[in-house]
């Protein structure tokens, strides 16, 4: 009976002390935050809620809710101590975001955006924090706009027939024409041209060349390219109007056997002074040769000027500086965002909470330059930063903070200059980035390796004796390796 009692009592302790250490476990989960699976459409001058939930781990006590694009202390809501924060709100959104209270207390943060406008579009991030934990989700938002019915006209007859044209205006993102004869199969179109205005909506003007028929009727639809709206015009024509246009060739006809009589008299004429004009034309085409292999030449020199500095960097990163989220290589020449937080110490020298890592070696003196491969992720940026750079807190990323960078960024490639940043539009964004560094001279340049041709410049800085070291930032799900 004695064992017995012995035996109860230490299954009940069992017991305890499971039900006990499962609660400290839900206590001390980490704080999740996720969006919605896919982008969010809206049409331009609508509402619209962007939503975000994060798991409740204490309530909702001293949440902190960021909602920003680009820059983190520019943000486009924020609310703190059960207060809305207004103070650095992005000039845009002023007096049109409003955070949905009403969801607070089931770890719903929605945002909700009045009077939608174009310039809206892009990636939004939900970032929350609460105690020491904190996590972020990326919401993208697509604006929309349906333009005007089209208006079909006719034009005049061209090639035995006659041409029409339709037009419609006022449409984002740009749409497609589609024109169609009385059975709904498509015609091709005999040209297209899309223009934007100022407020960045699309205008179209298709063309069609309407061939001879009996009552016939054409219908012009032009098609919103995210979802299947659309707005469509139709019209018939008649035989009798084409009786015109046979006749109206017969006189082409005229007039080229005219404009052919003139050009023989005028090869005539000119075939006295051809040799002497064939001579000329030789002689421009061989200084254009000329200039063209010099320009070649000259910007072949200046590549290498810049993009092969003297040494060539071996870029190890630095661990102790490695935010928890980011995962390195036993070699630490790779690294990736794995937005699972590492059980490694929070010291001084690491970054907190933006997802950054240095390079081992810094840089005071000399020319170098290393290589950067993206080998996967949506969201990066690479460069130099100062060894004094902030590790803790809000970091501006600009010269002024000690970092000099370019990368995708919220979809666009850019550079990361103040007080507005450098988009590079023209620059197809490259898998593999070359970043020059000149510290005498106080120059950062990157090139791009795919195409070995410049990608930007920052202006000439003084590093004022303070080591320089390779930066990188990593958005999610990004995978980064140094070269080689």
């Amino acid at each position: 009976m004695l064992s017995r009692f012995y035996l109860h009592c230490s299954l009940l302790a069992f017991i305890l002390y499971g039900l006990v250490f499962q609660v400290h476990e839900l206590q001390s989960a980490l704080l999740n935050v996720t969006g919605p699976p896919g982008p969010i459409i809206v049409a331009m001058g609508e509402d619209v809620v962007l939503p975000c939930h994060f798991s409740l781990k204490q309530g909702t006590r001293d949440v902190e809710v960021v909602w920003f694009r680009e820059h983190f202390s520019h943000f486009v809501h924020r609310y703190k101590g059960g207060q809305d924060q207004y103070g650095e709100q992005m000039l845009q959104y002023q007096g049109r975001t409003e955070l949905l209270k009403n969801g607070l207390a089931k770890g719903s943060v929605d945002l909700k955006i009045f009077h939608v406008r174009l310039s809206d579009k892009g990636n939004y991030t939900c970032f929350i924090q609460q105690g020491l934990d904190y996590d972020e989700a990326v919401v993208e938002l697509k604006v929309t706009a349906s333009g005007s019915a089209p208006l079909i006209t006719l034009e005049h007859y061209q090639d035995g027939g006659i041409r029409v044209a339709c037009r419609s205006a006022g449409w984002y993102p740009q749409p497609q024409v589609r024109w169609q004869d009385p059975h709904g199969q498509h015609l091709p179109a005999l040209s297209e041209v899309v223009t934007r205005d100022q407020s960045g909506l699309f205008a179209v003007e298709s063309s069609i060349i309407f061939t001879r028929g009996v009552n016939q009727k054409l219908s012009c639809s032009v098609r919103h390219a995210l979802h299947s709206r659309e707005q469509g015009s139709a019209f018939y024509i008649s035989d009798p109007f084409f009786q015109n246009a046979h006749p109206w060739m017969t006189a082409l006809g005229v007039v080229l056997v005219a404009v052919v009589a003139l050009l023989i008299v005028a090869v005539y004429l000119f075939k006295i002074k051809g040799k002497h004009e064939k001579n000329i034309a030789l002689q421009e085409a061989v200084l254009r040769d000329r200039d063209a292999e010099i320009e070649k030449q000259a910007e072949e020199l200046a590549w290498r000027r810049y993009a092969v500095p003297i040494e060539k960097a071996n870029v190890v990163l630095d661990p102790d500086t490695a935010h928890c989220d980011l995962v390195l290589s036993d070699d630490c020449k790779s690294v990736k965002r794995e937005d699972t937080l590492q059980d490694i110490p929070d010291i001084p020298e690491r970054f907190n909470p933006w997802r950054c890592v240095l390079g081992r070696e810094g840089f005071a003196s000399g020319r170098y330059y290393w290589e950067i491969e993206v080998v996967d992720g949506a969201g990066w940026t690479v460069g130099v930063s100062r060894k004094d750079v902030k590790r803790k807190g809000d970091i501006e990323f600009k010269p002024e903070e000690g970092i000099w960078a370019v990368g995708k960024w919220a979809g666009n490639f850019q550079a990361l200059t103040y007080p507005n940043r450098t988009p590079l539009p023209e620059i197809q964004t490259p898998k593999r980035i070359r970043i020059s560094l000149d510290y005498e001279e106080g120059r950062v340049a990157f090139f791009s390796v795919d195409e070995e041709i410049p990608i930007f410049t920052f202006p000439l800085t003084s590093f004022e004796g303070i080591e320089v070291h390779p930066w990188v930032w990593l958005g999610p799900g990004t995978w980064l390796k140094m070269w080689p």
